[in-house]
Order: structure tokens, then C-alpha cells, then sequence
């Protein structure tokens, strides 16, 4: 607790060094407008000289103050972003505590929000929480980069979106908005940035007045660094640029056309082996041994790791293994153009936004410490969502109608060393939906409000999965196992051709699509099985929300509401395991929006209480193939139930000193959680003291009881800020500290699959001229250098543990102005 006491003394003293209050420059925090984490601002209406003010979200598609919105949001705006580093999806998670966001490999970024989730590593299983930039949902978690620059604020709602938001919202919806041209504005501002591991960071926009009806805004970014790991891994390089056009046609009718691209190159994320694993049939379980060699910043391509590589027995090759050698690689495009009108009526506002995306993903990952997991995939989706919102009388309504239509053309080839799964497939979504949300003001301030969104979704899949798998004649324990020491494991190639050429010339047979098991020649063989899908999956869902909420004063607000959402089912190449079924969800929520002080204090309080059916999760296991193969699965494990609260709290203590801070309590447990395992294969990876595995003609793993995946008990973010005026000057002082508890980071239940809590702080001091025409600012990130593991993996054939980690300690220098 010792952090907590520090930011508590440090607050203290930069209180103590109050002065008047400026506002802060370009990129900056200041006490009047920094609202990041969640608090949010009350209304204009109770606005009070010096108090806090108003930050307007569309968290439920119409305009309104994030303070008098009755749902769980966080809203981060562009300051917090510029100082916490964010650059990209996975960092969202060090400024909104409810958000647990991690690199998952190659482009791929993972989602949870308050224990809901999924690891979704491939394009044919989708995320539980909806992404959307722009107001357009975007279907692939391969396609979130590039973002991150030039944004209005970014809303997380926290809980099911089963009535207002595009598809699978069962956890929540990420909302990233651009800034909008302003008409009759010239303008321009920049910031950048130098650090080390060479970080070179630099976004820009110009806004132009295109008439007195029309504005032209345009801007870009840059971000690179080295990597943060010991063999260069852990980098990134990315371009983006959007540019958008504003045009008032009539005073009534305005329509706005933006286009946007992101490159992503470099080498991606890294990660690092941190231990082995090995079954011991005394203790009836597996036995864990770490690796202290190979530390955080020893990344897998490093010579130490390829070396102890080599020392690891391979039971199923009967040899031991050679070095990994390959290398990860990104080259990743994602491009997409937009078109919003807004018309105003006599009837209500109308919208209707039409979007279409492509990208373009070719990625060699490695962090599993595979040979590599190679993914070339196109990907193109439509969207059309229209909108009507207006007024009678005591009634506000909304109604809307939404179109989502998406194809994904994919190679991908997942090297394990001893196994090679090469997939081709096609597949995609059509989506189609019509909701419409009524709020009955009853008077006193009370408001009755009912939602509803029904949904038809059909997801097709057309696709082989050729899996090949080494083998040395008997693979039994010692010492009946053959042993094949001069047999090459399979190389880094991602076509059936290949892998049957190379084994050609080394006179062993390769099997065809599991009919026959090929003979053992010179010591070994290669099987081959073969997963075909051609499916198709309907699920049509009627989700609602029923919700009431009282302003009982203007700045203090109740609000309860009850909401069911859901998340469509798919597809994996795995024998017996080939589709799973939507996972249903029920949401009770109750809370309260509060200001006080004469609009200086706001406390913002939420209790949740969800209940999950056919809960979706996703994780490396065996399937039914014989022999079964290693594929990572989508299943439904059984009933959840995840209860907790959330407390917001933003106090402006002078009018140059400010601290605040969020704290979410998070209960989570799998009613039950049931899986199953081929006898074939080795005994399931699972802890014995939270899971129980029964072998009878399969193998059945139940997990109940335990806690949900990446779910800290408690998590919290505290900062403070001070504004010092000096002589035509001014110095703004900022700090925090952020603390996420322990969270198993994998589906094991193993000891080891545990992210351990740490603390991880920040500060900046920023000098600016009172004109606020640049600023200079320093800048230190996870003063600690504390790396905690946001994802573990597991290499069964290797036996070994990788984990992907937090970024170290960064530090630098930014500056940035505006004209």
C-alpha cells in the first residue's frame, strides 16, 4: 500500500503549491477539462465559475452530458491519451480500469471489460466487446490499429449493448471518435515526441474553412520504436492518416465524408519464455519449473532462448529440439471511407452513416514460440445504419435500422515444429437489425425508458484445415519410445506442396487426408488429417432493456435499468468441435451520478450483478482427430455469474489543483465450466486443485467454481494535477499511479498463468506560455519498470510457458503548438 500512501503525500504537496489557474496547452490536462477514466462532467445547466465542466457523449446515439447519461461509461479524452502513451488498442487498458486489452499476437488485440471477453487469434471467431471508430462497428480484431490520433474522446461502455450497437456487444463497445471539421475555423496543431528504445511519436491536423458552410480537416501520425525485447521484438512502426470533408448544405441538412488509412510494418509484439511445464504421474498433475535465465527482456529469437530450446525433448519426434529460427514480421493495411448526414425534421434528427473497410493482413507471429503462426487474410465489410431521434411531448424516442455485411478470404499456417495446421477458408457475416429505444418522461425528473433490437445474423464458412504431424514410429514414454535424433522437424513453410517436398527428399512418406497412416520409413512419418467446413449459422435474437432513472436534483442523478444481450456462434477446425452455439447474457445494473460542492466534487457509483449463459471461451486443447491434434477452439463452457462495483470520483480541491481516480470490485465465477479432451491425446493441461479431470471414453475437464479469464478482483487508477502561474508561464505538474490485482491469463488454472499485480505510475511536467501557443513537456511512464504479463501461452510440443508482457519504463520529451 505504499504507492497508495506516496500519490496520497504527493497530492498533498502539489496542493500545497497551488496557484491561479491557466489553462493548460495543447495536449495537455488541465483541471477544468481533464475527464479522463470515466469522470465525466455534469451539465452546462449546472455549471458554476471554476467548477468542472461538460464533456457531450453519444454513448446511446443521441447527444447528452456524460454526467446525465444513465449507463456505465468511461470517457477518456485526447490529453489522457497523449499522456498515457496510448498509441494503439491494447493500451486503452492503463487509463479505464474496468478494461483488461492485450496484444494477442501478429496484429490481433483481445478485449475484456469487467471479466467478458474472448481471445479471438482468428477470423473466424468475433469478439464479445464492439469496436467501433467513427460510428462504425468494425467486425476483426486484426483491424483496431490506427486510431489513435486526432480524436474528440473515447467511450467505453461497460455491460451488454443489446439494443443500440451493432453486433456481439455481450461485454461492452469501444467508441473512438475523430475530431470533426469546424466550420469557419483555420487551424492547425502538432505534437511529437523522442524517447528511448528510440521512440519517435508525431500526429498533426489542419483544419480549413472551405466558405462559411464547409470545412476540410486533415490529419495524420506517426509512431515508432525499437523493440522492447532483447531480439528486437516488441516494436512498432505505424503511419496513419484520415481526411475528412464537412458540408452545410442547409441549415438543416449537413453531411460529412471521411477516408482514412493505417499502415502497421515492423516486427510486432514479442514475447519471452518464462518456464516448463511437464507431467508427473505421482502427483497426478503437471509440474512447473521456471526459468529465471530467461528473464522479461530475453525475447524467444534470442540466442539464450534458441539454445535452451535445443535442451527440450520432443516425445511425439523422438529427438530433441532445434533451433526455432524464424522471425515475426507485419504488414498490415487497413483503409475504410465514410459517409454521415444529418437532417433535421420536423419528425427528428435523422442519420444515416454508410461505411465500407478493407484490410489487408500478411503477419508472421511467434509469440507462442511457435515456428510461426503466418496469416495472409483479406477482408472487406459494408455497413449501413440509419437513425431517427426526436420529441413528443413527454416521449423521446429512436428508432433505427442496421446492415452489416462482411467477407474474409484467409491463409493461414500455424508451424508448432512437429505440427503444421495449414488453413484456407472463406468466410464472413451478413447481419441485419432493427431497434428502437422510448423514454417516458413521467415528470419530477423520472424517466421510464424500454429498448429493443432484434437481429438476424447468418455466418457461412468454406474451408479445408490440412494438418501434418511428425512422428517417430512409437511415440510411448521411455524406454519403449523410439528415438528419431537425425529427423527434421517440420520447416518454416506454409503450403501442403512444401511440406510434402521436403519430407520427399529425406525419403519419408506423408499421409493423404487420414486414410491410410503412411509406413514408417527411416524412423519416422508424417500423418496428415483434414478438417473440411461448409456451413452456414443463423441465429435470430430479440435483446432488451428496460431501464428508469430519476434527476432528482439538477447535478445529482439514480438510475437502474435491466439489459440482455447475446453473441453469435461459429466455427473451428477442430474434429468434433466444428461449431459452437451464441452465448447469452442478462445485465442488472443500479447507480448514481453525483455533484456536489458547488460543482467541484463528482462521485459516480455502479453495482452489477450479470448472469451468462453458454458462456463463449476460446484455448489451445486437443481435438478428436486420431491421432488429436493441437487446435485453438471456441467452446461453450457453461454458466457465469460476475458481480461488482465501480466508483468514480474527480475532485477540483482549488482552482489549480485537482485528484481523482476510479476503483472497480470485480466478483467473477463459472457456474459451471465444462470441456472435453480425446483419450488419445496427453492428459489435459489443467490445474487438478481448480479443475477436475475425469477419463472415461473422453476426457471431461470441469472448471466450475472458478474466476473468469483476465479478471482482476480489484483495480484502481489515481492522478493528481497542479497548475503553478509564472511569470508569463505557466507549469502544469501531473502524476498517477494505476493498480490492477492478480488474473489468470490463461485457461489452465495453472499457478503459473497468473498475472501478478503490480504498480505501474507516470508523471509529466509541462511548461507553457500563457497564450498557449506550444508547450514543452518531460514525461516518464511506468516509473517502476515493473513488465507484468497481460497473456501466457503455452507450447505443448516444447512443453514451455511464453508470456507477452506490459511495456517497460519509457521516458522523453514531447513538445507541440498550434496556429
Amino acid at each position: 500500500m505504499k504507492h497508495i500512501i506516496l500519490a496520497a503525500v504527493s497530492g498533498l504537496a502539489i496542493a500545497v503549491a497551488s496557484a491561479q489557474a491557466q489553462a493548460a496547452p495543447v495536449g495537455q490536462a488541465t483541471p477544468a477539462d481533464n475527464a479522463s477514466q470515466g469522470a465525466a462532467t455534469s451539465s452546462a445547466d449546472d455549471e458554476r465559475p471554476g467548477g468542472l465542466e461538460d464533456i457531450i457523449v453519444t454513448a446511446q446515439r443521441t447527444e447528452e452530458t456524460a454526467q446525465k447519461a444513465p449507463l456505465a461509461i468511461a470517457v477518456i479524452k485526447p490529453e489522457e491519451l497523449i499522456r498515457q502513451n496510448v498509441t494503439r488498442a491494447e493500451d486503452l487498458s492503463r487509463v479505464v480500469p474496468a478494461l483488461v486489452a492485450t496484444a494477442s499476437g501478429g496484429p490481433n488485440t483481445t478485449f475484456f471489460l469487467r471479466g467478458v471477453g474472448n481471445t479471438t487469434n482468428n477470423s473466424y471467431s468475433d469478439p464479445a466487446i464492439s469496436f467501433n471508430y467513427d460510428g462504425v462497428y468494425i467486425g476483426r480484431p486484426n483491424s483496431t490499429q490506427g486510431f489513435f490520433y486526432d480524436l474528440q474522446r473515447i467511450e467505453v461502455l461497460k455491460g451488454p449493448q443489446g439494443t443500440l450497437y451493432g453486433r456481439n456487444a455481450t461485454g461492452g463497445a469501444i467508441n473512438v471518435i475523430p475530431q470533426r471539421p469546424e466550420v469557419g475555423v483555420n487551424s492547425g496543431e502538432f505534437q511529437a515526441s523522442y524517447g528511448n528504445y528510440e521512440a519517435v511519436q508525431a500526429q498533426g491536423a489542419v483544419n480549413l474553412a472551405i466558405g462559411d458552410t464547409g470545412a476540410f480537416r486533415l490529419s495524420g501520425a506517426y509512431v515508432k520504436h525499437d523493440g522492447y525485447l532483447s531480439d528486437g521484438t516488441g516494436d512498432q512502426d505505424q503511419k496513419s492518416v484520415r481526411a475528412q470533408v464537412l458540408a452545410e448544405l442547409t441549415p438543416n441538412l449537413t453531411t460529412r465524408i471521411g477516408a482514412d488509412f493505417s499502415h502497421q510494418g515492423g516486427v510486432g509484439p514479442g514475447s519471452f519464455i518464462y518456464g516448463t511445464f511437464a507431467f508427473s504421474p505421482p502427483v497426478a498433475g503437471y509440474v512447473f519449473t521456471p526459468t529465471p535465465q530467461l528473464g522479461p527482456k530475453v525475447g524467444v529469437h534470442d540466442p539464450r532462448t534458441e539454445a535452451f530450446v535445443q535442451t527440450r525433448f520432443i516425445p511425439g519426434a523422438g529427438r530433441f529440439s532445434e533451433p526455432v529460427n524464424s522471425y515475426p514480421s507485419s504488414d498490415n493495411s487497413v483503409w475504410g471511407v465514410t459517409n454521415e448526414t444529418n437532417w433535421v425534421t420536423g419528425a427528428g434528427k435523422l442519420t444515416v452513416q454508410a461505411a465500407y473497410r478493407e484490410s489487408f493482413i500478411h503477419s508472421l507471429s511467434t509469440t507462442s514460440n511457435f515456428r510461426g503462426f503466418r496469416q495472409d487474410e483479406g477482408n472487406d465489410q459494408t455497413t449501413i445504419e440509419a437513425r431517427l431521434a426526436g420529441k413528443a411531448g413527454p416521449v423521446d424516442y429512436l428508432i433505427g435500422a442496421f446492415l452489416f455485411d462482411e467477407n474474409i478470404d484467409s491463409k493461414a499456417a500455424i508451424n508448432q515444429l512437429t505440427v503444421l495446421p495449414i488453413q484456407t477458408y472463406k468466410t464472413g457475416t451478413n447481419s441485419k437489425a432493427v431497434f428502437g429505444k422510448l423514454g417516458l418522461h413521467v415528470g419530477d425528473g423520472l424517466t421510464l425508458t424500454a429498448a429493443g433490437r432484434y437481429t438476424d445474423d447468418t455466418k457461412f464458412m468454406n474451408g479445408v484445415s490440412d494438418v501434418y504431424t511428425l512422428s517417430c514410429g512409437n511415440p510411448m514414454l521411455p524406454p519403449a519410445q523410439d528415438l528419431c535424433p537425425a529427423v527434421p522437424l517440420i520447416p518454416l513453410v506454409f503450403t501442403a506442396a512444401d511440406v510434402r517436398a521436403f519430407y520427399a527428399a529425406r525419403g519419408i512418406l506423408v499421409g493423404t487426408n487420414g486414410v491410410q497412416p503412411p509406413p514408417v520409413v527411416n524412423g519416422a512419418r508424417v500423418l496428415n488429417s483434414r478438417v473440411v467446413i461448409d456451413s452456414t449459422l443463423e441465429t435470430k435474437k430479440f435483446t432488451y432493456r428496460l431501464a428508469a432513472d430519476w434527476q432528482f436534483t439538477p447535478a445529482n442523478l439514480l438510475y437502474a435499468s435491466y439489459e440482455t444481450g447475446f453473441h453469435g456462434g461459429g466455427f473451428n477446425f477442430g474434429k468434433g468441435l466444428e461449431t459452437y452455439k451464441p452465448e447469452t447474457i442478462e445485465a442488472y445494473t443500479i447507480g448514481s451520478k453525483n455533484r456536489f460542492f458547488g460543482n467541484r466534487l463528482q462521485f459516480n457509483v455502479e453495482a452489477f450483478y450479470w448472469k451468462y449463459k453458454d458462456q463463449q471461451i476460446a484455448q489451445f486443447g486437443t481435438d478428436f482427430s486420431t491421432p488429436p491434434i493441437s487446435v485453438f477452439y471456441t467452446s461453450n463452457i457453461g454458466r457465469s455469474v460476475i458481480k461488482g462495483a465501480d466508483v468514480d470520483l474527480d475532485f477540483l480541491l482549488t482552482p489549480t489543483t485537482r485528484i481523482g481516480g476510479s476503483v472497480q470490485y470485480l466478483d467473477t465465477e463459472y457456474k459451471s465450466y465444462t470441456v472435453t479432451a480425446s483419450v488419445m491425446g496427453p492428459v489435459p493441461n489443467f490445474d487438478t486443485n481448480a479443475c477436475q479431470i475425469t477419463r472415461t471414453t473422453i476426457y471431461t475437464i470441469d472448471c466450475s467454481g472458478a474466476s473468469a479469464l483476465f479478471s482482476p478482483k480489484w483495480s484502481f487508477n489515481v492522478n493528481a494535477e497542479q497548475t503553478i502561474r509564472l511569470d508569463g508561464f505557466k507549469l502544469v505538474a501531473q502524476g498517477g499511479t494505476r493498480w490492477r490485482g492478480d488474473f489468470f491469463a490463461a485457461t489452465s488454472y495453472q499457478p503459473w498463468v497468473i498475472s501478478k499485480a503490480v504498480f505501474q505510475s507516470d508523471a509529466s511536467l509541462t511548461l507553457a506560455p500563457e497564450s498557449d501557443d506550444w508547450f514543452v513537456a518531460a514525461f516518464v511512464n511506468n516509473i517502476e519498470d515493473k513488465r507484468r504479463i497481460t497473456q501466457s501461452n503455452v507450447n505443448a510440443t516444447l512443453g514451455t510457458q511464453s508470456a507477452i508482457a506490459t511495456a517497460p519504463r519509457t521516458y522523453g520529451i514531447r513538445i507541440g503548438g498550434r496556429f
